[in-house]
Protein backbone atom coordinates (compact mmCIF):
# COMPACT_ATOMS: atom_id res chain seq x y z
CA UNK A 1 0.00 0.00 0.00
CA UNK A 2 2.76 2.47 0.89
CA UNK A 3 4.55 1.83 -2.43
CA UNK A 4 1.31 2.55 -4.28
CA UNK A 5 1.02 5.88 -2.41
CA UNK A 6 4.59 6.77 -3.33
CA UNK A 7 3.96 6.00 -6.99
CA UNK A 8 0.72 8.01 -6.98
CA UNK A 9 2.53 10.87 -5.25
CA UNK A 10 5.39 10.80 -7.75
CA UNK A 11 3.00 10.73 -10.72
CA UNK A 12 0.97 13.70 -9.41
CA UNK A 13 4.08 15.78 -8.73
CA UNK A 14 5.61 14.84 -12.09
CA UNK A 15 2.40 15.78 -13.93
CA UNK A 16 2.21 19.04 -12.01
CA UNK A 17 5.73 20.02 -13.08
CA UNK A 18 5.24 18.83 -16.66
CA UNK A 19 2.19 21.06 -17.11
CA UNK A 20 3.85 24.03 -15.40
CA UNK A 21 6.82 23.55 -17.73
CA UNK A 22 4.55 23.36 -20.78
CA UNK A 23 2.85 26.61 -19.79
CA UNK A 24 6.14 28.37 -19.07
CA UNK A 25 7.90 27.11 -22.18
CA UNK A 26 5.28 28.58 -24.46
CA UNK A 27 5.28 31.98 -22.78
CA UNK A 28 6.95 35.11 -24.05
CA UNK A 29 7.67 37.47 -21.19
CA UNK A 30 7.80 40.71 -23.14
CA UNK A 31 5.12 43.39 -22.91
CA UNK A 32 3.39 41.97 -19.84
CA UNK A 33 0.17 43.77 -18.95
CA UNK A 34 -0.46 45.27 -15.52
CA UNK A 35 -3.01 42.52 -14.83
CA UNK A 36 -0.44 39.83 -15.64
CA UNK A 37 2.12 41.51 -13.36
CA UNK A 38 -0.43 41.64 -10.54
CA UNK A 39 -1.17 37.91 -10.82
CA UNK A 40 2.51 36.98 -11.00
CA UNK A 41 3.56 39.28 -8.14
CA UNK A 42 0.71 37.99 -5.95
CA UNK A 43 1.80 34.45 -6.79
CA UNK A 44 5.43 35.11 -5.83
CA UNK A 45 4.50 36.94 -2.62
CA UNK A 46 2.20 34.10 -1.57
CA UNK A 47 4.95 31.53 -2.21
CA UNK A 48 7.42 33.43 -0.03
CA UNK A 49 4.84 34.00 2.72
CA UNK A 50 3.99 30.28 2.76
CA UNK A 51 7.67 29.24 2.79
CA UNK A 52 8.49 31.60 5.66
CA UNK A 53 5.48 30.32 7.60
CA UNK A 54 6.39 26.68 6.87
CA UNK A 55 9.81 26.98 8.57
CA UNK A 56 8.28 25.27 11.62
CA UNK A 57 7.44 22.21 9.56
CA UNK A 58 9.07 20.35 6.70
CA UNK A 59 8.34 21.81 3.27
CA UNK A 60 7.60 19.02 0.80
CA UNK A 61 6.48 18.92 -2.79
CA UNK A 62 4.97 15.48 -2.26
CA UNK A 63 1.48 15.33 -0.74
CA UNK A 64 2.31 12.93 2.10
CA UNK A 65 3.14 14.72 5.35
CA UNK A 66 6.54 13.89 6.77
CA UNK A 67 6.74 11.83 9.96
CA UNK A 68 7.73 14.84 12.09
CA UNK A 69 5.49 17.42 10.38
CA UNK A 70 3.46 19.87 12.43
CA UNK A 71 0.13 21.37 11.43
CA UNK A 72 0.69 24.97 10.34
CA UNK A 73 -2.32 27.26 10.76
CA UNK A 74 -0.67 30.70 10.76
CA UNK A 75 0.40 33.05 7.99
CA UNK A 76 -1.47 32.39 4.76
CA UNK A 77 -2.64 29.07 6.24
CA UNK A 78 -4.98 31.12 8.45
CA UNK A 79 -7.06 31.85 5.35
CA UNK A 80 -6.33 29.03 2.89
CA UNK A 81 -5.18 25.46 3.41
CA UNK A 82 -3.07 25.23 0.24
CA UNK A 83 -1.33 28.56 -0.42
CA UNK A 84 1.36 26.98 -2.59
CA UNK A 85 -1.28 25.55 -4.94
CA UNK A 86 -3.09 28.90 -4.87
CA UNK A 87 0.17 30.60 -5.84
CA UNK A 88 0.59 28.24 -8.79
CA UNK A 89 -2.99 28.94 -9.91
CA UNK A 90 -2.50 32.70 -9.62
CA UNK A 91 0.72 32.54 -11.65
CA UNK A 92 -0.70 30.39 -14.42
CA UNK A 93 -3.81 32.56 -14.59
CA UNK A 94 -1.56 35.54 -15.17
CA UNK A 95 0.26 33.66 -17.92
CA UNK A 96 -3.05 32.63 -19.50
CA UNK A 97 -4.28 36.22 -19.49
CA UNK A 98 -1.00 37.36 -21.03
CA UNK A 99 -1.02 34.85 -23.87
CA UNK A 100 -4.45 33.32 -24.27
CA UNK A 101 -5.04 30.36 -26.55
CA UNK A 102 -7.31 27.35 -26.39
CA UNK A 103 -4.29 25.06 -25.99
CA UNK A 104 -3.02 27.11 -23.04
CA UNK A 105 -6.53 27.14 -21.54
CA UNK A 106 -6.62 23.33 -21.82
CA UNK A 107 -3.20 23.11 -20.11
CA UNK A 108 -4.44 25.35 -17.28
CA UNK A 109 -7.60 23.26 -16.85
CA UNK A 110 -5.59 20.02 -16.77
CA UNK A 111 -3.07 21.47 -14.29
CA UNK A 112 -5.88 22.76 -12.08
CA UNK A 113 -7.49 19.30 -12.13
CA UNK A 114 -4.18 17.70 -11.16
CA UNK A 115 -3.75 20.15 -8.27
CA UNK A 116 -7.29 19.54 -7.01
CA UNK A 117 -6.76 15.76 -7.13
CA UNK A 118 -3.44 16.18 -5.32
CA UNK A 119 -4.81 18.48 -2.61
CA UNK A 120 -7.85 16.27 -2.04
CA UNK A 121 -5.61 13.28 -1.47
CA UNK A 122 -3.27 15.39 0.68
CA UNK A 123 -6.17 16.53 2.84
CA UNK A 124 -7.22 12.93 3.40
CA UNK A 125 -3.72 12.12 4.69
CA UNK A 126 -3.55 15.31 6.78
CA UNK A 127 -6.91 14.43 8.37
CA UNK A 128 -5.48 11.05 9.36
CA UNK A 129 -2.27 12.57 10.75
CA UNK A 130 -3.59 15.61 12.63
CA UNK A 131 -6.48 15.35 15.06
CA UNK A 132 -7.36 19.05 14.66
CA UNK A 133 -7.38 19.03 10.87
CA UNK A 134 -11.15 18.50 10.52
CA UNK A 135 -11.74 21.63 12.65
CA UNK A 136 -9.14 23.55 10.64
CA UNK A 137 -11.00 22.62 7.42
CA UNK A 138 -14.17 24.23 8.77
CA UNK A 139 -12.33 27.53 9.41
CA UNK A 140 -10.42 27.93 6.12
CA UNK A 141 -10.92 27.81 2.37
CA UNK A 142 -9.11 25.25 0.23
CA UNK A 143 -7.59 27.65 -2.26
CA UNK A 144 -9.32 31.03 -2.36
CA UNK A 145 -10.89 32.76 0.65
CA UNK A 146 -14.69 33.10 0.42
CA UNK A 147 -14.70 31.18 -2.91
CA UNK A 148 -13.24 27.64 -2.71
Amino acid sequence: MQMTNRIKSFILVALQFIFIFLLLSGTTFNNLSVVTYVFIVLSILLVFWAIITMQKSKLRIFPEPSANATLITGGPYRFIRHPMYTAILLGITGLLIHQFSLVRLALVIILTTILVIKLTWEEKMLSQKFIGYSEYIKQTAKLFPFIF
